[in-house]
C-alpha cells in the first residue's frame, strides 16, 4: 500500500488514439452512406445508433481527458499524499486494534471453552454423583434385601431340618413296613409251603382215590363180564343141564338100559391148573377191592365225609381258598410295589429338594458376594468422582478469583449489578455472565480511551490501538452484477401462443416439470438470454434501446 503507482500516460494515449482511429473509420463509412443512395428506415434507425455512440466516445473522451488534466495537478497530488499518510496510519492502528483485540477474543474464548468445560464436567459429575440421602436410602435397600435372603436362608434350614427330620420319620415308617413285609412274606411262604404240601398230599390221595375208583371200574367191568360171562356160561350150563337132564334122562334110560344091559363109566373131574387159575385170579380181585375200600376208608376218615360227594365238594372249597389266597397275596405284592414306588419318589423329592436348597443357598451367597463387591466398587467411584469434583471445584474457583482480579484491575463498576437479587460481591456461576459483559464493556472503553489519547498527542507514530473503526465493504460493479431474470424480447420470441394453433401445451408433473426448467437453464445460450434489452443482439431489442436513447 505504501508504493503508489504514476499514471500510464502511454497506455491511455494509446487507447485514445485507438478509439480516434475508430470514429474517424465511422465518420467516413457515415459519409459514404450519405454520398450513397437514400437509405431505409433501418439503415436510418442504425446511422443514428451510431452516432450516438460516436456522441457518447466524444463525451467519455472529453471526460477521460478532463480527469487526467484534474489527477495530475499538483494540488491533488499533495492531497493524494496526505490521505495516503493519512490511510497509512489508521491502517497500522487497524491492524494493532486487531491484534489486541484477536488476543482478547481468543482468551475470552479460552475463558468461555474452558467454562463450558468445567460445566459439562460439573454436570457430568452432578449426574453421576449419588447424594448422601438417595446412598443411604441404597444401602438401606440392600441391608433389607440382605436381611430377607439371611431370612429366607435360615427358613430354608429350618425347612431343611423339617424335611430331615420327616426323612427319618418315614424311614422309620419304610423300615417297619420292610419288617411287615418280611414277616408277611414268612408267613405268606410258609402257608403256601404248608397249602401247598397239603394240596399235594391231597391231590395224591385224590389221584390215589381216583385210581382206585378206576381200579375199581375196571374190576367192576371185569366183574360184570365174569357175571355176563357167568351168565352166559349159566344159559349155556342151563342149556347143557338141560342137555345134561335130557342126556341124564337118556343116560338113565341109558344106564337102565346098560344096567339092564351093561355096566356104566364114571366121568373125570376138571383139572387142577383150572382150579388153581380161578383161585388166584379171585385171590388178586379181592385183594385190589379191599386196597381201594381202605383208601377210599382213609380218604373218608381225613375229610371227615361220609360219602365221595362230600370229598368232592371239600376238594372245592380248598381249591377256591386256595385260589383267594392266591388273589390276597397278588393284590398285597401289588400294594408293596405302590409304596415301594412312593417311598423311591420320596427320596428323589428329598434329594433334589436338598439339591435345590444348597444351589439356592450358593446362588444367594454369590448374590450377596456380588452385591458387597459393586457396593465397593460404587465407593471407589464415589471417592475418585469427589476427587474429581474436589478439583474441579478448585479449578473453577481459580478461574474465577482470576476473572475476579481482572474486573478488579480494569476497575469495573458493578453497581447495576447491586440492584438485581443475590450476593454480587464475588464472581460466582450465577453473576459469571454478567460479570464478563461489564468486563467486555470497559474492555472497550479502555480501548476507545487510549485510541482517541495516542491521537491527541503530535508526532506519534507507534500506536497501541492502531485501528477501531469497521472496513466498508467496496461497492459491486456494475460488470459483476448477474441479472437472473431473461430479456423480454427474447422471452416473447420463444413464447407459445395457443391461437395459433397446435396441440396446445400439456400439463406437465411435477418431475418432468424440474427436468424440462433443468435443460433450460443448463442449456449454453441461457447466458446469452439473461441480459438488458440495450445488451440484446435482437433488431427489435436495438431499435427500441435506440429509441430510449433518443
Amino acid at each position: 500500500m505504501d508504493d503508489i503507482q504514476p499514471f500510464n500516460k502511454t497506455e491511455f494515449l494509446e487507447g485514445y488514439l485507438v478509439k480516434h482511429k475508430e470514429l474517424g473509420k465511422r465518420q467516413r463509412e457515415y459519409k459514404k452512406i450519405l454520398s450513397g443512395k437514400l437509405k431505409s428506415r433501418k439503415e436510418t434507425i442504425i446511422e443514428a445508433s451510431y452516432e450516438n455512440a460516436i456522441d457518447q466516445l466524444e463525451d467519455e473522451k472529453n471526460d477521460l481527458r478532463a480527469q487526467i488534466w484534474v489527477a495530475s495537478g499538483t494540488t491533488h497530488q499533495k492531497n493524494n499524499q496526505r490521505y495516503l499518510e493519512l490511510i497509512r496510519c489508521h491502517v497500522d492502528c487497524q491492524e494493532n486494534l486487531a491484534l489486541d483485540l484477536g488476543t482478547l477474543k481468543t482468551s475470552i474464548t479460552n475463558m468461555e471453552r474452558e467454562i463450558s468445560r468445567v460445566n459439562k464436567e460439573i454436570y457430568n459429575l452432578n449426574r453421576l454423583t449419588v447424594p448422601d440421602q438417595q446412598h443411604q436410602a441404597h444401602v438401606g435397600r440392600v441391608r433389607k434385601k440382605m436381611t430377607i435372603l439371611e431370612n429366607s436362608l435360615e427358613v430354608g434350614v429350618r425347612q431343611e431340618c423339617g424335611f430331615t427330620a420327616a426323612n427319618a420319620e418315614l424311614r422309620e415308617q419304610l423300615i417297619r413296613i420292610l419288617n411287615h413285609r418280611t414277616f408277611f412274606n414268612d408267613s405268606y411262604t410258609k402257608m403256601v409251603q404248608k397249602l401247598n404240601s397239603d394240596k399235594k398230599y391231597l391231590i395224591d390221595l385224590i389221584e390215589y382215590a381216583l385210581n382206585t375208583f378206576d381200579g375199581c371200574i375196571d374190576v367192576y367191568e371185569k366183574i360184570d363180564n365174569i357175571a355176563k360171562r357167568e351168565a352166559k356160561e349159566r344159559e349155556v350150563r342151563r342149556v347143557e343141564m338141560q342137555g345134561i337132564m335130557r342126556r341124564v334122562a337118556a343116560d338113565g334110560d341109558n344106564t337102565a338100559f346098560l344096567e339092564c344091559k351093561a355096566k356104566p363109566r364114571e366121568l373125570a373131574d376138571l383139572q387142577p391148573k383150572e382150579y388153581r387159575r380161578r383161585d388166584e385170579f379171585r385171590r388178586l380181585h379181592n385183594k385190589k377191592i379191599n386196597l381201594y375200600n381202605s383208601v377210599l376208608q382213609k380218604i373218608l376218615d381225613y375229610t371227615d365225609s361220609n360219602n365221595v360227594e362230600e370229598v368232592i365238594e371239600k376238594f372245592q372249597q380248598q381249591e377256591s381258598l386256595y385260589y383267594s389266597f392266591f388273589n390276597y397275596a397278588n393284590e398285597m405284592s401289588y400294594h408293596i410295589t405302590l409304596l415301594n414306588n412312593s417311598v423311591n419318589r420320596l427320596f428323589e423329592d428329598i434329594v433334589a429338594l436338598k439339591r435345590d436348597n444348597s444351589n439356592t443357598l450358593q446362588e444367594q451367597l454369590e448374590q450377596i458376594a456380588s452385591l458387597e463387591g459393586q457396593v465397593a466398587r460404587k465407593q471407589n467411584a464415589n471417592m475418585q468422582l469427589e476427587k474429581a469434583r474436589e478439583s474441579n471445584d478448585a479449578r473453577l474457583e481459580n478461574l474465577l478469583q482470576g476473572l475476579e482480579t481482572v474486573c478488579e484491575m480494569c476497575s469495573i463498576d458493578a453497581s447495576p449489578l447491586a440492584l438485581l437479587l443475590g450476593d454480587h460481591t464475588h464472581v460466582n456461576l450465577v453473576n459469571f455472565s454478567r460479570f464478563c459483559k461489564l468486563l467486555e464493556v470497559r474492555v472497550q472503553e479502555i480501548t476507545a480511551s487510549v485510541y482517541v489519547m495516542e491521537r491527541q498527542e503530535e508526532g506519534r507514530m507507534d500506536y497501541v490501538v492502531k485501528q477501531i473503526e469497521k472496513i466498508c465493504e467496496l461497492p459491486t460493479d456494475l460488470n459483476d452484477i448477474v441479472l437472473t431474470q431473461q430479456c423480454p424480447e427474447c422471452a416473447e420470441g420463444e413464447a407459445f401462443n395457443m391461437d395459433d394453433g397446435g396441440d396446445g401445451v400439456l400439463i406437465h408433473t411435477v418431475p418432468e416439470a424440474r427436468k424440462k426448467l433443468y435443460e433450460k437453464v443448463t442449456q449454453p445460450e441461457m447466458q446469452y438470454r439473461l441480459h438488458s434489452i440495450s445488451q440484446c443482439r435482437l433488431p427489435r431489442s436495438r431499435l427500441l434501446s435506440a429509441k430510449r436513447n433518443m
